[in-house]
């Protein structure tokens, strides 16, 4: 993927937004109401706010997809799409304008390939074994009634954020709480008379509970009203713009899982299913030089009790490796070397199949086969692995 500044996805970003109105107005006699504000909006303020290398949002996102969260009609998830970009688009049933007709009215006329969910964001992400090197996450939290677990649930399986809210430097009765670290609940006539709008925070309080949920402040910016900002009043709105770093990706930089595998467990490890597939981008390797797959893995006893010995193999795009069988419990490693005819794709796809596995059962509906360890605690500070690697073959 070819290096973009953001001033040139701004510049992009008006031409494609001249196809989606083109794509809508186009659209069969509607039932529906489109998503009523400019999905565009936020880049220009992003082109002012990013620094250094996060002005390249697409390097900044890597070989894991983008999450769109509150992706409303599609917009800018079909627009980074269109980029080259991997996207998965995630909106609450309430209060998505249109309960998602407009966006899979637009995801069919442009025959997209992107990934919608709907969801209760109230929840958490709610996208088991999925990782992202870029959220996007603007004009959300005002609109949830758990914005905490949220932002760390994306800090657990995203490793950047580009964030906006609306935010309060005082009450509606005149306090200046700017610089206290509080949120308040929202009367439903305050901001623009919305009742889905729940909380608003001051400046401090955004700061604080980003920190608090495991993110770093990396650029920051605010539009609208600067001085004495309320949702009290409409002509004294004031927005905050953040780009965010996870302390906490999970599971790693480079690499996402890409179907088959469960949730987190324990912050530790992860169980797998029969089969299972993880994205990495291509080692930096001289041309015509293989590359070294490496799994590391544990085989539980109960699985092995439960299904005797199991094999193993793996496909890297659609080169087959072999199969391996393991016989012991406890911790194993595959291990093959990948010729480099097999890497002529800059992202590569690795599918994992075990030849059995254990369940799904009354008790446990979930197929589960192997156990991958991403974080060792050791001590208070957690230690990042890397279970699943493609570097350069060993001399």
């Amino acid at each position: 993927m070819r290096q973009q500044d953001i001033a040139e996805i701004v510049s992009a970003a008006i031409t494609y937004k001249k196809l989606i109105d083109t794509v809508k107005k186009d659209a069969q006699s509607p039932d529906f109401g489109w998503y009523p504000y400019d999905s565009f909006r936020s880049l220009p303020v992003l082109n002012k706010m990013l620094q250094g290398e996060r002005r390249d949002l697409l390097a900044l996102t890597g070989p894991a997809p983008m999450l769109d969260i509150g992706c409303g009609d599609g917009d800018l998830s079909f627009f980074f799409e269109s980029l080259g970009s991997r996207v998965v688009a995630i909106d609450n049933w309430n209060p998505n304008f249109n309960r998602a007709r407009g966006f899979t009215s637009i995801h069919a006329a442009l025959d997209s390939s992107v990934e919608f969910h709907m969801s209760d964001l109230d929840t958490g992400l709610n996208l088991p074994g999925r990782t992202f090197g870029l959220a996007l996450c603007l004009g959300v939290l005002y609109h949830l009634k758990n914005p905490f677990l949220l932002l760390e649930s994306l800090a657990r399986h995203t490793r950047y954020c580009a964030l906006s809210t609306r935010i309060a430097q005082r009450t509606p009765k005149g306090v200046d709480i700017a610089d206290e670290p509080v949120a308040y609940l929202l009367d439903p006539f305050e901001a623009n008379n919305d009742a889905s709008n729940y909380w608003i925070f001051s400046p401090a309080g955004l700061r604080r509970i980003l920190d608090r949920v495991g993110w770093d402040l990396c650029d920051y910016t605010t539009t609208g009203f600067q001085s004495g900002s309320t949702p009290a009043s409409n002509d004294r709105d004031q927005r905050a713009f953040c780009m965010l770093r996870s302390r906490l990706p999970d599971p790693w930089l480079g690499v996402d899982l890409d179907g088959g595998w469960h949730g987190l467990e324990n912050g530790s490890w992860r169980w797998t299913e029969r089969m299972f597939a993880v994205r990495m981008q291509r080692p930096q390797s001289a041309a015509g030089t293989p590359a070294l797959l490496r799994f590391c893995f544990t085989l539980p006893l109960d699985i092995l009790n439960t299904t005797g010995p199991l094999r193993m193999n793996a496909k890297v795009n659609e080169h087959d490796l072999p199969w391996c069988e393991y016989s012991s419990a406890g911790e194993h490693t595959y291990e093959y070397e990948i010729p480099f005819s097999a890497l002529s794709e800059e992202q590569i796809c690795v599918r994992f199949e075990l030849d059995k596995c254990w369940g799904p059962t009354s008790n446990d509906k979930r197929e589960l086969g192997l156990q991958v360890v991403f974080w060792k605690y050791a001590g208070a500070i957690p230690e990042m692995l890397n279970p699943i690697s493609l570097g350069n073959r060993r001399l």
